[in-house]
């Protein structure tokens, strides 16, 4: 099967969210304000899409979910999909499946008073490193005793 597009999976991703009755997020949750794929007032969700037979899930994504549910006091859910067969399977902690389960049947919760994260068990994002060379410290060095030399001889 060819790559599907980016096109293909936002479209997809706003099909899902409505679907469970969530609000889709501009851009993928990668705005300033609005976070992951889809909220409404209660809830807010990841999903991830796969076409193959099994998909993988980092603890850094169900961390950073876990934290801005926190943030916008919402229960956080993690929605799996398998787009060779249309499934869409959904992930909570046990401690929410009660409000999770009053939602889907009512389209109401109890709305959490926020859940206390500690921020340092958050990843942290990785520095990029700019790795050197002598020669190219050497080019630089050069370039930057013209600019001094220029300076010096308009004097």
């Amino acid at each position: 099967m060819p790559k599907r597009s980016t096109k293909f999976y936002r479209k997809n991703e706003e099909e899902v969210m409505l679907a469970l009755g969530l609000k889709p997020t501009k851009n993928s949750g990668a705005g300033w304000i609005e976070k992951e794929d889809g909220q409404n007032e209660y809830l807010i969700c990841q999903l991830k899409s796969t076409d193959n037979q099994s998909i993988s899930v980092k603890q850094s994504d169900i961390r950073i979910l876990e934290k801005n549910a926190g943030v916008s006091h919402k229960i956080p859910i993690f929605a799996i999909q398998f787009l060779n067969t249309g499934e869409i399977w959904l992930m909570s902690k046990p401690e929410d499946y009660t409000e999770v389960a009053k939602y889907i049947n009512t389209g109401e919760c109890e709305k959490p008073k926020g859940i206390d994260i500690d921020l340092k068990e958050l990843p942290k994002p990785k520095k990029k490193v700019i790795v050197s060379n002598a020669d190219a410290r050497e080019t630089f060095r050069k370039e930057q005793n013209k600019k001094y030399d220029k300076t010096k001889s308009a004097i």
